[in-house]
């Protein structure tokens, strides 16, 4: 692979093109952005330069890289890239949770025509990880998926439309937000779900028997989840592999 023009580079040629002629330094912009974009499609972690997070915990610098140069890091992007079936146990502070949404918007935005879920047990986290309403597109507090789209390079942004839960991609994919409840996500068709907190969702073996067979037929499952100890636990037993039992859905 050529390597990739990152964002420094891309800086630099930037400062050179008022040398150039209005068309020549469209026609070197684009060539750039082109080449970089079709680099970042094939692999992610080329993408994830240019990717940021927000950390509301430093109010002096809050927005920062995301964090590609720790290698547990870049393992785990390559299992949420890689892995149809994938368990995560989490603490706090990793920026798991960053790492899947840049998963699902990786997913979304280079691959046509997907359908990307987002599960947890209440509605309101699950809006703040997706999308939110009004005040995100005019500048205010975003979804975590909404924030990766407005903060990238200008040349690599999409024409996105936002609403409450929801990133709709005019590629025909969607990312779409909801809250925990097998009767929430057994009518829908997705080629990847996350489950976030799964330890916590109050019916995650229901959830589990719903969209097995969507599992089944290929779509990828995530399944995220601080320790929420082990009587009665699905995810649990999902991480550790102890048996359990799984009708299937219709």
């Amino acid at each position: 692979m050529t390597p990739l023009v990152d964002a420094e580079t891309l800086e630099r040629v930037r400062a050179s093109l008022p040398w150039m002629c209005r068309a020549d330094a469209e026609i070197a912009m684009a060539g750039i952005s082109g080449q970089v974009l079709q680099q970042c499609a094939a692999d992610i972690q080329q993408w994830l330069r240019f990717v940021v997070t927000r950390d509301e915990a430093d109010p002096e610098h809050p927005v920062k890289p995301f964090p590609i140069h720790l290698d547990y890091m870049r393992r785990l992007m390559t299992l949420l890239t890689t892995e149809q079936r994938l368990a995560i146990v989490k603490s706090r502070q990793m920026l798991v949770s960053w790492a899947a949404c840049a998963a699902m918007v990786f997913r979304a935005r280079f691959t046509p025509h997907q359908a990307v879920l987002y599960q947890t047990q209440n509605w309101p986290d699950a809006v703040k990880m997706v999308a939110m309403p009004g005040s995100g597109q005019e500048g205010g507090f975003a979804g975590r998926c909404q924030f990766i789209e407005q903060h990238l390079p200008h040349w690599m942004r999409q024409t996105v439309t936002a609403t409450e839960g929801r990133l709709i991609y005019p590629n025909g994919s969607i990312i779409e937000a909801l809250p925990g409840g097998a009767d929430k996500i057994r009518s829908k068709t997705a080629s990847m779900i996350v489950l976030d907190e799964m330890a916590f969702l109050e019916d995650a073996k229901g959830t589990y028997t719903a969209i097995a067979p969507l599992v089944q037929k290929g779509a990828s499952l995530v399944m995220i989840s601080t320790p929420n100890g082990a009587e009665g636990n699905m995810f649990f037993h999902l991480w550790h592999g102890t048996p359990i039992t799984v009708s299937q859905a219709a």
